[in-house]
């Protein structure tokens, strides 16, 4: 088993050479590397998926703004953030879903990130304007927070599959489906008045 995974470690390492000196004369302003650089990447997809991944570095970006040089700090959010993932479901969820959790973890991100300025705020360069901005900064994460917790929850009512006529008609509709009723009735149709 060990001579496969250094014989698989020996096979790569070529391609990751060749990646990385292709990476380096695209960087160089080479663009006739170019086809060279995207059949590497389409060949080894983990590459693109990992480095084209916006939303881990934009959170990235965040927690190094939130942490600096405080790796304690910054490991310890990290894991937080993969919590705060698995919480919401990004194990199982589609990929509209899972778009919608990464906003929600990076807003998550911002909007604590922006608490934490807001409330460190004193001394002698903590004027009204530093703290009215800091505040306007707080307020806006908090939008953009709250905004994509509502479209999580929509998206997932919107995913729900649709309760059948005859589950309806038979009052089966399970409580996490709809409004709660009280064990043991039936939902029965409102009744229309008579017209004379």
């Amino acid at each position: 088993m060990e001579a496969q995974l250094e014989e698989t470690s020996r096979e790569q390492a070529p391609d990751m050479g060749r990646l990385a000196e292709l990476v380096q004369r695209a960087q160089q302003g080479d663009l006739s590397v170019l086809p060279l650089l995207r059949d590497a990447l389409v060949a080894d997809p983990a590459v693109w998926q990992q480095y084209g991944d916006l939303a881990a570095q934009a959170q990235e970006a965040w927690l190094q703004l939130l942490a600096g040089t405080d790796h304690l700090l910054a490991e310890s959010v990290r894991l937080k953030l993969g919590a705060l993932r698995h919480e919401l479901g990004a194990e199982g969820a589609s990929p509209l879903e899972k778009l919608l959790i990464e906003r929600i973890v990076a807003c998550w991100l911002q909007t604590h990130y922006a608490d934490a300025l807001y409330a460190q705020a004193r001394g002698p360069q903590s004027t009204a304007s530093v703290r009215q901005e800091l505040m306007k900064r707080q307020e806006s994460s908090q939008r953009r927070y709250l905004a994509a917790i509502k479209q999580l929850a929509l998206v997932r009512k919107l995913l729900r599959p649709a309760l059948s006529p005859l589950q309806l008609a038979l009052g089966t509709v399970s409580e996490d489906a709809a409004a709660p009723k009280a064990p043991g009735k039936r939902v029965t149709a409102p009744r229309l008045a008579e017209v004379n």
